[in-house]
């Protein structure tokens, strides 16, 4: 059996994820916030609560972002 190169990701979901964080610059959708923070867990493999969407939460999403971008970066 093959090994699946971005464990814990499928191939399909790799590209979505990809592709999600390359249209995400200087603002994080609202409508994006629980597929961000699903992946950031998941990847991780932990159950961390997801943070609000407030100005207040932004070192929490920057955080999510930077681990998922640099995390993308080194598997390709």
């Amino acid at each position: 059996m093959e090994e699946m190169k971005y464990a814990p990701l499928s191939d399909s979901e790799f590209v979505e994820l990809s592709l999600t964080l390359e249209n995400i610059t200087t603002h994080l959708p609202t409508n994006k916030t629980g597929y961000i923070w699903a992946m950031y867990n998941r990847i991780r493999d932990v159950k961390e609560p997801q943070p609000c969407n407030c100005g207040s939460a932004a070192g929490h999403w920057n955080r999510a972002l930077d681990f998922l971008r640099e995390w993308v970066k080194a598997k390709v």
